[in-house]
């Protein structure tokens, strides 16, 4: 009964730096000379992380207007909070939200209080992938992952002892290489493929290979422990329900060769909430699977 471990989504399945702490400092020293103009085509400046977001900022003189640019094509949560002097903001600190696919969004405006003072800012943020208000689409039956014909045992199931304890999470036993196919079809987040080993050793718990695919409803399907050079698809395609997507394989915290496939949501503190889905079988319908049975596609 192989088994693995994977981690939240700040990690394998805790994705490569899903969860950064960043923090940048912008000091103005006021005197009315110092001061910019008022001028509504003013250039901002810019800070961007990973290549998935920006913050940027338009000093207008006596306020700072603040601007998420999300660079992606799926869903970031963030949390953000400002230390600042002789500042003060418009909402209550910390903000948490979602942002929406490759968009510009103003989120806060910092007003001056003594303009004859100094004053500064500086941001600590901390993000992670996907929508803490995604909503799992009450009654959607998911495609076993692998082809039809098929037919592989579960050999831990949902809050299972060995490593699925609190999560909603499946492991088919299957020989390396198997092709898996798209439980559900969405947009592909993210992949991860360049890791070779795999073994019960708690160094390789962020080792996996992976890929995630954003559902419509927001909500987030990761399947994991993937073949070295095995996966099939990039960031930003869309895949259909049994499309082929990855090999499986043995890498990351594994006792043996299997696949990782659970369902989550980010949450507002930036962590993973699982979700109990049901899979369509030919002979008993939409069912929960159990460990220790075989399931035929």
């Amino acid at each position: 009964m192989p088994f693995g471990t994977a981690m939240g989504s700040f990690g394998q399945i805790r994705t490569q730096a899903m969860l950064l702490t960043l923090s940048f400092i912008s000091l103005l020293f006021s005197s009315s000379a110092d001061l910019p103009s008022n001028d509504p085509h003013v250039s901002p400046d810019v800070d961007c992380y990973e290549e998935t977001f920006c913050i940027e900022t338009e000093d207008l003189g006596n306020r700072v207007e603040v601007f998420v640019r999300s660079l992606v094509p799926w869903d970031i949560t963030m949390i953000l909070d400002i230390d600042m002097s002789n500042m003060r903001p418009d909402i209550d600190l910390p903000l948490t939200k979602s942002f929406k696919g490759e968009s510009r969004n103003q989120v806060l405006t910092l007003a001056v209080n003594e303009a004859a003072d100094s004053w500064s800012f500086a941001f600590d943020l901390k993000w992670i992938l996907g929508d803490f208000k995604a909503d799992h689409e009450r009654g959607f039956s998911y495609q076993l992952p692998y082809s039809r014909g098929e037919e592989y045992v579960v050999g831990q199931g949902y809050l299972g002892n060995a490593t699925h304890q609190g999560k909603y999470a499946i492991d088919w036993d299957m020989p390396e290489g198997t092709p898996i196919r798209a439980a559900r079809g969405g947009l592909v987040m993210e992949v991860q493929e360049k890791f070779r080993e795999g073994r019960p050793d708690p160094a390789l718990k962020s080792a996996a290979n992976y890929v995630k695919i954003r559902h419509d409803d927001g909500t987030i399907g990761n399947y994991v422990h993937l073949k070295h050079k095995g996966v099939k698809v990039k960031p930003g395609d869309r895949v259909k329900t049994g499309a082929m997507i990855a090999r499986s394989g043995n890498t990351g915290f594994s006792t043996g060769p299997h696949l990782h496939f659970e369902v989550y949501a980010a949450t507002r503190e930036l962590s993973r909430r699982t979700i109990p889905v049901e899979f369509k079988t030919p002979d008993r319908g939409s069912v929960q699977l159990k460990q220790g049975r075989f399931y035929k596609r």
